[in-house]
């Protein structure tokens, strides 16, 4: 017989991150639940793992008597939160049925004994590192719309992680899209096998996605830690461990060109804004058809943004400031949203060379401790 007791509120609170290693393919009925272990000091252990990625957290409790069982994570997180009290008890008997019960309600649930667990990595790293949390969190942030879903390249799956000495780059693409973020980080090495402290590993994007919901916003440091395979996150009351992506990461660096013959600087805002407005028409299903490209003309100091479908049109001019000649280009409106959202910077540079090569977007006040750049290919124009 296992009996612990747990505050609702802490519970609850322990349950919602561990969804995100919760497995939805019904491979392995044990990965589509939580691992509870009680310890010796008065805590229980909460575990999830989808092989790929898994939570690790230790919360307060009180052990009436100790053991380990898996309870399914989607029906045990629903029911706790509709308990009706502060102090949730959970009993598991000798054939694995689960009771949970609080005040006058008691659901009984079919569990599996610990052992069924699937073993997870060892939670230590060769290589560590501390990184302020909000820092990081913005960096993935501004690279994340670039990551590719599903490609037969696994390595643009993920992102791209360089450390060099106090600078992290993260760099994101999936064929037609990049996004380079640099930035000199207020960054601690605590260890590494190399002096020169240098490392890239490539994060899949799934993680990444899962690993902006736990962070804060602010400047708590977090740990980093790296073995051959696993990426390791120790936050303040839980640890995130994930596979990393054993791939080769593409030469981005020749596709960037250094010196453009057309050179736009612009307020994003107005940029963005005039996006919003064309997509009312570019992701408008006329006739069962999404049309989602727009036309960008740079004319002397006018940028005339124009795009059309079965069902109307829309025109706009915002301002502003180019060198070089004028040129006709088209793009996937989505994808050129995607990136000034997310863009730093109020002011950018955007730079031009032919209709059929990619737009480079910068910040006017790119700096090397400081940098942005995002390509977006074009589209051919009917």
């Amino acid at each position: 017989m296992i009996k612990i007791m747990f505050d609702k509120a802490a519970l609850i609170s322990a349950i919602a991150p561990a969804l995100c290693a919760v497995s939805d393919r019904n491979t392995l009925t044990a990965t589509e639940g939580i691992f509870f272990e009680t310890t010796d000091h008065g805590t229980c252990t909460l575990c999830s793992y989808d092989m790929e990625k898994g939570i690790h957290e230790e919360i307060e409790a009180d052990i009436i008597e100790g053991g380990s069982f898996i309870v399914n994570a989607n029906r045990l997180s629903r029911i706790i939160r509709m308990m009706p009290l502060d102090t949730v008890t959970i009993e598991v008997d000798d054939k694995y049925m689960c009771r949970i019960m609080a005040g006058n309600s008691c659901f009984e649930l079919h569990s599996l004994p610990g052992s069924d667990f699937p073993a997870i990595p060892v939670l230590q790293g060769n290589h560590s590192f501390s990184v302020t949390q909000g820092q990081l969190r913005r960096m993935i942030a501004q690279v994340q719309f670039a990551i590719a879903q599903n490609d037969q390249r696994a390595a643009l799956n993920g992102a791209f992680f360089e450390i060099t000495e106090g600078r992290l780059k993260l760099v994101a693409c999936d064929g037609n899209k990049l996004a380079i973020r640099e930035s000199r980080c207020d960054m601690e090495q605590i260890q590494s096998a190399d002096d020169t402290f240098h490392l890239s590993f490539i994060v899949p994007g799934k993680t990444l996605a899962e690993l902006i919901k736990l962070m804060d916003d602010d400047d708590d440091k977090m740990t980093v830690a790296l073995t051959r395979r696993h990426i390791i996150f120790f936050l303040e009351k839980l640890t995130f461990f994930s596979r990393l992506i054993d791939a080769e990461y593409i030469d981005y660096n020749r596709v960037i060109r250094k010196e453009s013959p057309i050179n736009v600087v612009m307020s994003r805002d107005a940029f963005e804004q005039s996006l919003e407005r064309a997509a009312l028409v570019t992701e408008d299903r006329a006739m069962g058809q999404a049309k989602s490209s727009v036309k960008c003309s740079f004319e002397d100091t006018v940028l005339h943004i124009s795009a059309a479908n079965l069902s109307g049109s829309v025109n706009d001019d915002i301002p502003i400031e180019k060198t070089g000649e004028d040129l006709l280009i088209g793009f996937n409106n989505k994808y050129l949203l995607e990136a000034l959202r997310v863009c730093p910077e109020d002011n950018i540079r955007i730079s031009l060379a032919t209709a059929l090569m990619s737009m480079q977007i910068e910040g006017v006040g790119n700096e090397e401790d400081d940098m942005f750049l995002y390509m977006i290919l074009p589209v051919k124009m009917s």
